[in-house]
């Protein structure tokens, strides 16, 4: 999410130093039981969505940079009367969320304990103010869960000294301090308003580096326990991949970048990304396509069979306007992300399989060969994955190059045609390469996997290696790649063949992947 980034920024917005009295308005901390509030069912398809709600045109925070630059990269339609502190802005986005059929949100919320008047704290009340007028004109707005942005695990300013805190995990302070920000957010939004799973109001948690220590067997089994003796219930806590100890799911933030991606229960997907107007960033931009970045992700998704897939959708994200993962109304795509939303999230809710027109959607494998892919396909020759067709005897080859970003590894990449990979959720593959035994470096293969192992929550899960010597014939290699994912995560591609040592000059002349029991 790299929101860190403006972390300090919005801790000026608000009031530091010694905690003040919680405002009288809040929610009362009861054990009264909450059981009978509408919720959703866990397996049953649900759509959700990170909402950023520190905008304010009067202070123009995170509307205009410090220097007085656009601080926006994409730009709400309405740029004059945004701000966290309106009922009339949060209900139009609450509209417009209907309208895209998204049925819970989750403020983006850095509510540091004692620090009352900050944005984090004050723009709750006028959301759920708007949500309730729409409820009085006979709607249903989303329900309202918590996005925990964990950056304030670091940077919080919370010490009388106006220093900050690095919460401490393994402490009774740190657990403490962990719980109270979950339990601010909740005193402030109406029980029967709470996103829940199953009756279990829903925490998302972002990125677990900012801790300064975990302690898996009790910084999660605090938080239910507090929640349980304060509020009658227990949360339903989705953690990020980085976090320790057990939580009801995962998910992984950067959906927007590299979505769909897929744990268990959660997928993560958005609709591009650019981060251009952030100041002090290396570029990085995934183009939308006019559309089609995200119309491409979310087809990913449906082609999933439904009996396997993830059942709840992170979009990402609403209203992140700094970093160009908006799919809210905005000057630059008006509605059109909304409508898109709309009609899949709907193929969403209904359960819809769709099914690619593909020769290999019953095929028991696919293979490689120069110039012939059936269904397995050599990505073309760039980035750290160069290479070129030569022939030995007759026999032709991809031949790796060097690798610009290193001298030490060279990659092959490979694409799994589409209708293929979407049966095999979680399930095995074996993979057999035909090389040329020389140079003597060693042969690793790397895939795209359920299992979060490996760089990138498995997304370059090690599936075993071969050591290459000098005899100049032809081998064939087999590697088996259990619970396979093949989403296109690995650097884009599905699996890589890693080359390293030696020469760092490897010959492949055929590969071929099939199913196995």
């Amino acid at each position: 999410m790299q929101i860190a980034t403006f972390v300090l920024f919005s801790l000026l917005c608000c009031t530091v130093g010694q905690p003040k009295q919680t405002p009288a308005t809040v929610a009362p901390l009861t054990a009264a039981p909450r059981q009978q509030a509408a919720s959703f069912e866990k397996g049953r398809p649900v759509v959700g969505t990170t909402y950023f709600y520190w905008y304010d045109v009067e202070s123009k925070a995170h509307i205009v940079d410090h220097d007085g630059s656009d601080a926006l990269t994409t730009h709400p339609a309405d740029m004059e009367g945004i701000s966290y502190k309106r009922v009339p802005w949060h209900k139009g986005q609450l509209r417009d969320m209907m309208d895209a059929g998204i049925d819970f949100l989750m403020p983006v919320y850095w509510g540091v304990p004692g620090q009352y008047d900050g944005w984090s704290f004050v723009g709750l009340p006028p959301l759920v103010e708007a949500h309730t007028e729409l409820e009085k004109e006979g709607l249903t707005p989303p329900a309202i869960g918590l996005f925990y942005d964990t950056s304030i695990l670091q940077w919080n300013r919370s010490s009388p000294d106006d220093s900050s805190y690095h919460v401490d995990l393994t402490t009774e302070r740190g657990r403490e301090w962990f719980y109270a920000a979950i339990r601010e957010f909740f005193r402030r939004i109406p029980p029967a308003k709470w996103a829940r799973v199953d009756g279990k109001p829903i925490v998302f948690f972002y990125e677990a580096a900012f801790a300064k220590k975990q302690d898996p067997a009790r910084q999660f089994e605090h938080v239910k326990t507090r929640f349980r003796a304060d509020f009658g219930v227990e949360p339903f806590l989705v953690k990020s991949s980085g976090w320790e100890g057990e939580a009801d799911a995962v998910y992984s933030w950067g959906g927007a970048v590299q979505g769909p991606i897929l744990f268990r229960d959660v997928a993560a997907l958005g609709p591009g990304y650019d981060h251009s107007a952030v100041p002090g960033r290396q570029p990085l931009i995934v183009k939308r396509q006019d559309g089609r970045t995200y119309i491409d992700r979310w087809m990913k998704l449906l082609q999933l069979d439904p009996k396997v897939r993830p059942w709840m959708v992170h979009v990402e994200t609403w209203n992140e306007w700094h970093e160009g993962t908006d799919i809210a109304h905005s000057r630059e795509y008006g509605r059109s992300y909304v409508v898109l939303t709309r009609l899949f999230a709907d193929l969403w809710h209904a359960g819809t399989h769709l099914n690619l027109p593909s020769s290999f959607i019953n095929a028991n494998s696919v293979i490689w060969e120069p110039d012939r892919p059936r269904g397995l396909d050599l990505r073309p020759s760039g980035g750290d994955g160069n290479w070129e067709l030569r022939a030995f005897d007759g026999i032709r080859a991809a031949v790796t190059l060097p690798n610009p970003h290193s001298r030490a590894s060279r990659y092959l990449y490979f694409n799994v045609d589409d209708a293929f990979a979407y049966g095999l959720m979680g399930r095995p593959l074996s993979l057999r390469l035909r090389y040329r035994d020389a140079g003597g470096p060693s042969l690793a293969v790397e895939y795209d996997s359920t299992v979060p192992e490996g760089p990138r929550d498995g997304a370059f899960r090690p599936a075993g290696s071969q050591a290459v010597v000098d005899s100049g014939s032809w081998k064939t290699a087999e590697f088996r790649l259990p619970d396979c994912r093949f989403m296109n995560r690995c650097n884009g591609a599905d699996l890589r063949l890693v080359v390293a040592g030696g020469t760092v000059e490897l010959s492949v002349s055929m590969a071929e992947l099939w199913k196995v029991d």
